[in-house]
């Protein structure tokens, strides 16, 4: 057997014993990498959002803007129970605690437990509690469920967040007065009769969270403000927890200053044993919305991530940091994920170590009818689980809304169904497989094996890892086939617990003679997508021939020209702007071959052949890249963005009025031009410019890039194909020799 595997840079391994079975050479998929199943637990909705949380004692308490609450699967207006702002659900079932019914006549932003969970503390905007006068805090047994009697401060305006260390109640939010003395926006009182203590820092704005160290050693705030104590500090401070006075904090140099189109705040803070973690809020585009962690020890910055799309909530939850945000592009800056316009993330998980997005992909959405409309807004845990509360309408696509929960139970959630394979044999007893590896929303590292015939054969074995916006193909070649042979193949794939079966391939002759057929040899070799631009004239859909279903739109183009290949036509550009867009988008290709036949003619005419760019319908910004194009002497380019633009260039005179067949290949590092099956041009490149995008045939605007620019009408373009590797010299070589 013969084996050939990319995509090292997604850690894609294998190994082959001939003629046997396979032994794995990489540490198996385990289930729920992540230390949380992305698959939620039954548990009861709201009817508006949930703003606070905290476990304690065996339940939930959810704090917020709701009005009543309903069992799971129960659509809105269905089911419902009148609880208002503050309920409390079995922190094991999800179900409702009917005997904890206070009566609040306000919302509650803030919910807080004693490291003990015999009290829990709530804060809001309520001035009355089972009709008691408690003005915006108050604090409840939990064993009896009883309002706490002799706790009573009175705080002039909203708290908006509680932190619990020891003996001492730390809260933040807009008041200016606490039992009719002053403290602007910080407070502390004790956990057992609520006695207002001396720690008054004086804060020039709203603080939005707070949070002790585990040691007790600092108090960190975060919210709108810009002094404290009269000191400058930016939107976050860190406080000396007995005289509140301000502590340095070279940390905060993480969070850039307000200028005049962005100001961001923190939002969120979770301590949690030597680091403390913070989620920041921006407003204006490209406003720092990430997460950063700072040393506790020295307050000094551990890592910065600068995903986009403002952060709620963060908690650390068995060694992972997870999350709540509108995350729209975490590609920012380095952030290491997805690009703008593949999605909106609203939970993720990050590596403690360096914020690096982890293998933990459920998802919420945000009503749109809401006072924020921006998803999951608090987090809270009982050690092994995470409870979600925010102002989402769904959890995984299905009706949850305004909370949600996830635990560590097993098995997690499953790997996505395999994809019917298409095997080629254009080669006697040769067997050549493609296919892209599949996602797993609490695993990104699987184990995928290639099971051969009815008895389900093993023969080869990946661990590979996947990603929402990035799903690597894997290849293989089975040379031990026999000519002749009618077999079948089919893949399966296992996060360590669940394993998933695709469907059968066809049945497939293995051939006997080598094959001729243009298309058959370009399809062996694994296109993810390929457009043979054969249509009838009048068609407006390109088909794409790879299988893989991205067909495309025509516009600007005649069909049915005569082709490079006999017996199919082709493509020209009647217009300065004619083209091709396929229909599926792809994020940031990393390794690529882009190939397709061109005919020009014609002092300075040239064009764009084909390309990725980000728009689907207009032209890209800078023109796209990962592109070939052809200048106005005729001369084939080849580009890829790097940060800088990356050019091979070929002899001049492709403008001739003949086909010509060009290629280009991108393996993660090295770039390499082909014309005519002869290799052009390489050179080296570092990695391709991050975006979300389309391949396009025909035109861009290419008049940045070197020699761009030519005019496009007139160009033939047949046979285009994307794949997702570098092509061999000898593929190239066969494509054109099969004309």
């Amino acid at each position: 057997m013969k084996k050939r595997w990319s995509f090292a840079r997604l850690g894609i391994v294998g190994a082959l014993v001939a003629g046997s079975l396979v032994v794995v050479a990489a540490p198996p998929a385990q289930s729920n990498e992540a230390s949380l199943s992305a698959v939620n637990s039954s548990s009861w909705q709201t009817n508006a959002s949930v703003q606070g949380i905290a476990v304690a004692a065996g339940k939930a308490y959810a704090g917020g803007r709701f009005t009543s609450v309903r069992p799971p699967g129960a659509a809105a207006g269905t089911g419902e129970v009148a609880q208002a702002y503050l309920a409390a659900f079995d922190a094991s079932t999800g179900a409702l605690v009917s005997s904890f019914n206070p009566v609040l006549n306000g919302q509650v932003y803030a919910v807080a437990a004693t490291a003990d969970g015999s009290r829990i503390f709530i804060g809001g905007d309520f001035t009355t509690v089972n009709g008691q006068t408690r003005n915006r805090i108050a604090a409840f047994d939990t064993a009896t469920g009883a309002l706490v009697a002799n706790w009573k401060p009175s705080v002039s305006y909203r708290v908006k967040t509680i932190a619990v260390s020891g003996t001492t109640v730390y809260f933040g939010g807009s008041f200016g007065l606490v039992n009719n003395i002053e403290r602007l926006r910080l407070a502390a009182v004790t956990t057992d009769a609520g006695t207002l203590l001396p720690w008054a820092p004086a804060v020039n704005g709203d603080v939005y969270a707070v949070d002790v160290a585990d040691n007790a050693s600092k108090v960190y705030a975060g919210g709108q403000f810009s002094t404290v104590n009269g000191t400058n500090q930016n939107t976050v401070t860190s406080l000396d927890p007995a005289s509140g006075g301000v502590l340095p904090f070279p940390g905060s140099s993480a969070v850039p200053p307000p200028n005049g189109s962005c100001t961001t705040r923190v939002k969120s803070i979770d301590a949690s044993g030597d680091t403390v973690y913070f989620g920041n809020g921006g407003d204006g585009g490209g406003c720092f919305d990430g997460t950063w962690a700072v040393d506790i020890a020295t307050n000094t910055l551990k890592w910065k991530n600068q995903c986009l799309g403002a952060t709620e909530a963060v908690r650390v939850v068995n060694g992972w940091l997870y999350k709540g945000s509108h995350a729209h592009d975490c590609a920012n800056q380095g952030a290491g994920g997805f690009p703008q316009g593949f999605d909106y993330r609203f939970l993720l998980s990050e590596k403690i170590t360096d914020g690096t997005l982890g293998p933990w992909y459920p998802n919420t959405d945000a009503d749109p009818n809401s006072v924020t409309n921006v998803g999951p807004l608090a987090f809270a845990t009982g050690g092994n689980d995470l409870w979600v509360g925010g102002d989402f309408l769904h959890v995984n696509g299905a009706a949850q809304q305004g909370l949600t929960h996830f635990t560590n139970a097993t098995p997690g959630a499953a790997p996505a169904k395999p994809a019917k394979l298409l095997p080629y044999s254009v080669q006697p007893g040769v067997v050549q497989i493609h296919f892209p590896t599949v996602l797993d929303n609490d695993d990104s590292t699987l184990t995928y094996r290639l099971l051969k015939g009815f008895s389900n054969t093993t023969i080869a074995t990946w661990t590979a890892k996947s990603v929402p916006w990035d799903k690597p193909w894997l290849h293989f070649t089975d040379s031990t086939a026999v000519p002749g042979e009618v077999t079948n193949y089919r893949v399966e794939v296992t996060d360590g617990s669940t394993t998933v079966r695709g469907n059968y391939s066809d049945p497939i002759t293995v051939a006997t003679t080598p094959s001729t057929a243009y298309d058959q040899l370009i399809n062996s070799d694994g296109p993810q997508a390929y457009w043979r631009l054969g249509e009838a004239v009048g068609t407006t859909t390109s088909v794409d021939a790879s299988g893989q279903s991205n067909n495309g739109t025509f516009t600007g183009v005649t069909l049915g020209g005569a082709g490079a290949i006999s017996g199919n036509t082709s493509m020209t550009t009647s217009s300065t702007s004619g083209r091709m867009v396929g229909e599926k988008a792809y994020s940031f290709p990393q390794q690529f071959t882009v190939e397709a036949w061109v005919k020009q003619s014609g002092v300075n005419r040239g064009g764009r052949i084909i390309g990725f760019g980000n728009s689907k319908t207009g032209n890209s910004g800078g023109g796209g890249d990962r592109m070939l194009y052809m200048r106005t002497n005729g001369s084939i380019v080849f580009g890829v963005n790097d940060g800088t633009q990356r050019t091979l260039t070929s002899a001049t005179g492709k403008n001739d009025g003949l086909w010509h067949h060009v290629v280009g290949t991108y393996d993660g590092s090295l770039m390499k031009l082909y014309v005519d099956g002869a290799l052009a041009g390489s050179g080296s490149a570092g990695a391709a410019s991050i975006y979300y995008g389309w391949w396009r045939v025909g035109f861009d605007n290419t008049s940045t890039w070197p020699g761009g620019g030519a005019t496009q009408t007139g160009m033939g373009i047949d046979e285009a194909a994307v794949y997702p590797y570098a092509l061999s010299p000898v593929q190239v070589q066969g494509h054109y020799a099969a004309r």
